[in-house]
């Protein structure tokens, strides 16, 4: 039986000829992965930070809230950290008295307060502060105006991003008049991997500045590797695909986060209740992402940047995530459940908002109402102050691509960036019904440009729930890690219902055994609760298998 289930998999993930297999199954650093100076702008990038240090200029690291922004905004922590304590060192061994410092800090903005991106009132603060050189993670490709306004002053920005850049009426991309674009979606990129995350892609300027300077600072060959624990978070967490180099990435990156020395990090796993040394890619996802995105999304995000930092104060810091995290579960479950998704059966795209949500709960609402509806959702709650709100938006199963249509509303709202699939808005409030009909029409327009997406949640196994045991769940790992571009498995899966129960402090999850296996449904609608605890019988349940690293046991999350 297993033998047919692999025999499946290998199949359907085009993995039977040996060669495609070889790279799959074994990925190696070294032949899988590429040299960061095919990226357009890398080496004008490093000579530039090498400009820097030598010259003593004042850096700004600017990074995005959220869990990829701010993971990369730590690696380039480190990474100047770790010149100055490479170099000191050096000097120390050469007798050389002088004492090497960097003058660096990191920015990260409020995501109630300012907002996704680079904002102006930031760019003046450097200005008056002799800011020479802004390194971005993670955001600035649509930043046109303050970059400019930026380089302008006196300020050189090596802009690194991996979100979309905007294009004119004619397809052609608009680029920010940044000192240096690392960006591998730029058209003249001739980078082997596009889909990099934005920590991944600061990983790479770090790795090509070491790649040239590594033995003037004294730092070992390799060394960076430590810092692909922040890399592998951010690369399950941002939901790139998982193939080519960012496989590398996140298999690396995992076995990185099993030894990592971060005090706060292992506080954070303690109190998800994760085992450091078992961890996965479904323990990023569902334990470390969630409470580094709840710093930013109910309190301040830099919280969560400092949780990272290998000091003795990190752990203060990781224990207010876990507040944060309760704060941010509550509101999202009572936000969801005054939803009516009756009222937007005849929209084909849905806009919906209300005054009293948070920013930080947007982009959760707007991923509830997908999974519900299917359709491409824009959410909006309130700003900074009672006249702009923020919005949130996911692309549906009709294939939109969000940063598109908003470009073309654009003169409808304040500001607005993203990915393809998901993306950030600000909008007067006196604006949202002029953006919804322009929306409307826009959508109506473009719909005809969008790709369908495919239901990856359809079942390509069958497998009786009695032949679902510990290891099997072992066999099936070799595929692993699984993310966006190779999800993991979903079965068919047939038993008899044994018990039913309800549980979580909302009563809102449902925990069925199947034939022994437990299998488990979280965050379910009143109509989803009445389905499931009907149940009863032969029955056949339609899941992901994962781990419970709680109960030391295999189970199945329920589609």
């Amino acid at each position: 039986m297993e033998e047919d289930v692999f025999k499946t998999l290998l199949r359907n993930r085009n993995l039977e000829n040996k060669e495609v297999g070889e790279v799959f199954f074994n990925s190696d650093w070294e032949k899988h992965t590429y040299d960061p100076l095919h990226m357009k702008d890398m080496l004008k990038s490093v000579q530039r930070i090498k400009k820097a240090l030598d010259n003593n200029e004042k850096i700004v690291i600017y990074s995005d809230y959220d869990c990829d922004g701010i993971p990369g905004g730590v690696v380039l922590h480190d990474f100047f950290k770790k010149l100055e304590e490479g170099k000191n060192q050096k000097n120390k061994t050469e007798e050389k008295k002088d004492s090497f410092k960097i003058s660096f800090q990191n920015y990260i903005p409020h995501r109630h307060n300012e907002g996704y991106g680079i904002h102006m009132h930031a760019i003046e603060k450097f200005i008056k502060d002799k800011v020479k050189l802004i390194i971005t993670v993670d955001l600035g490709i649509t930043n046109i105006k303050e970059i400019e306004y930026a380089e302008k002053n006196g300020i050189d920005v090596i802009l690194t991003d991996h979100h979309l850049p905007i294009k004119d009426k004619n397809g052609k991309q608009i680029l920010p008049p940044a000192f240096a674009v690392i960006n591998t979606k730029r058209d003249d990129c001739a980078y082997e991997e596009k889909m990099l995350c934005g920590c991944a892609t600061a990983w790479k300027l770090a790795n090509a500045f070491l790649n040239k300077y590594r033995e003037e600072y004294g730092v070992g060959v390799g060394y960076e590797k430590w810092w692909l624990d922040m890399v592998g978070i951010s690369t399950v967490a941002d939901m790139v695909p998982l193939i080519g180099e960012n496989r590398v990435l996140a298999k690396y990156g995992l076995q990185v986060l099993r030894k990592s020395k971060r005090q706060g990090l292992q506080k954070i796993l303690s109190q998800a209740k994760i085992k450091q040394n078992e961890l996965n890619e479904i323990d990023i996802g569902f334990g470390i992402a969630p409470r580094l995105n709840a710093a930013g999304r109910m309190s301040d995000p830099r919280e969560a940047f400092l949780s990272l930092l290998d000091n003795d104060e990190s752990n203060n810091y990781a224990i207010k995530l876990e507040g944060y995290n309760n704060k941010r579960k509550k509101e999202t479950i009572e936000a969801n459940q005054k939803i009516n998704f009756t009222d937007f059966e005849n929209d084909e795209v849905i806009l919906i908002g209300n005054e009293n949500w948070t920013p930080g709960i947007l982009g959760l609402i707007a991923s509830k109402v997908v999974d519900v509806t299917k359709k491409t959702v824009f959410v909006w709650g309130r700003g900074e102050d009672e006249s702009i709100m923020k919005g949130s938006v996911r692309s549906g199963a009709d294939g939109a691509n969000v940063v598109q249509l908003m470009s073309l509303c654009d003169d409808t709202l304040l500001h607005f960036g993203g990915h393809e699939e998901a993306g950030g808005f600000a909008i007067d409030k006196n604006n949202i019904e002029n953006f919804k009909q322009k929306l409307f029409k826009v959508y109506k327009k473009e719909k005809i440009n969008f790709k369908e997406k495919k239901n990856i949640f359809l079942p390509e196994i069958k497998i009786e729930a009695k032949n679902i045991s510990n290891s099997f769940y072992r066999e099936l790992q070799k595929f692993s890690p699984f993310g966006a571009g190779n999800i993991n498995p979903v079965f068919e899966i047939t038993g008899n219902v044994v018990t039913l129960r309800e549980f979580g402090e909302n009563k809102n999850h449902i925990e069925i055994n199947l034939s022994g296996v437990s299998c488990i449904k979280f965050n379910t609608t009143e109509k989803e609760k009445e389905f499931y605890t009907n149940l009863s019988g032969s029955q056949k349940i339609v899941g992901q298998i994962e781990w419970d690293n709680f109960k030391n046991r295999v189970k199945v999350k329920i589609i």
